[in-house]
């Protein structure tokens, strides 16, 4: 109801309905319906590849196995993530099955196997890193197997067994990713080979928010031409995340060649009071996320 996503359904058996519906933008949560909120006839379908998904599988294909999950509903501070490891580190636990949160720095000699599941999820998100992310996961995750004396197998399971990303990741290829990827930016000119800077304009009315976005625009192209700085400012586009907890969001891009360029542009902004990050403008330079 109040963004532009789809809800994620978490399962609890203590509920009626035997989960509920989490957005995790917006942190909104309700009970899972029992009919379509549209056409109140037919009954919720769910579905889906997340961790308590693959636990059930992990239950199913191996019902001896003393298995852990571990995410944000599981883990409800810091001692309990401490003492999930503690368990799997001791040996009590056999299979863990995490988030993200379990495929960095984590060192066991034991662990012999490591399987990634739905490895190409970020590949398709609209970011120009989501690449280099996926290279990062996959080599990141199967760097926690074979740290032993005995040998690791690591299985990748994914849409796109041939991408670049998947497969280089797949061979340890570090310098191949890294010089096909840098290639790739500066053909596009885009970070590292340039800066960015990103301004996100919100507004609960979508008219007034894009009006603002394209007022700032024009006051950005203008002040870039008088100065001379060699600037590419992007036309207002909507976010990929277009609506967050009611408010509407549509992105300005700034590129240019170093920070300094791209500081004096948003500065001379802020000088004539016409740039400011508050409420309804936020200000990122070098953002690590567009989404």
């Amino acid at each position: 109801d109040h963004c532009d996503t789809t809800m994620v359904f978490h399962k609890d058996s203590s509920l009626p309905a035997g989960g509920y519906v989490h957005c995790h933008h917006c942190t909104a949560k309700q009970l899972l319906p029992a009919l379509c909120p549209k056409c109140h006839v037919h009954k919720i379908t769910v579905f889906g590849l997340g961790v308590q998904r693959v636990e059930e599988e992990l239950e199913k294909k191996f019902p001896g196995a003393r298995i852990l999950r571990m995410d944000s509903d599981s883990m409800r501070n810091a001692r309990d993530y401490q003492d999930s490891l503690e368990q799997f580190r001791a040996g009590n636990i056999d299979v863990l099955a995490g988030t993200q949160m379990i495929g960095k720095g984590l060192d066991f000699p034991n662990v012999r196997l490591v399987g990634v599941i739905s490895a190409d999820t970020s590949l398709h998100l609209p970011d120009f890193r989501s690449s280099e992310r996926t290279f990062q996961l996959i080599a990141q995750v199967a760097g926690r197997t074979g740290r032993g004396s005995d040998p690791g197998q690591v299985i990748v399971q994914t849409f796109n067994p041939f991408d670049p990303a998947i497969v280089l990741a797949s061979e340890h290829n570090y310098d191949g990713f890294a010089e096909r990827e840098l290639a790739i930016r500066a053909s596009m000119g885009l970070p590292p080979v340039s800066r960015m800077a990103r301004i996100v304009v919100r507004d609960k009315d979508h008219v007034k928010c894009y009006e603002q976005a394209k007022a700032l625009f024009n006051q950005l192209a203008n002040a870039n031409r008088e100065m001379n700085l060699g600037v590419r400012v992007r036309e207002p586009a909507a976010c990929p995340l277009s609506r967050i907890a009611d408010y509407h969001r549509i992105q300005i891009e700034i590129i240019g060649p170093d920070a300094a360029t791209i500081q004096k542009l948003l500065t001379a902004l802020r000088n004539a009071r016409l740039l400011k990050s508050d409420n309804h403008t936020a200000v990122d330079v070098d953002p690590v996320d567009l989404l």
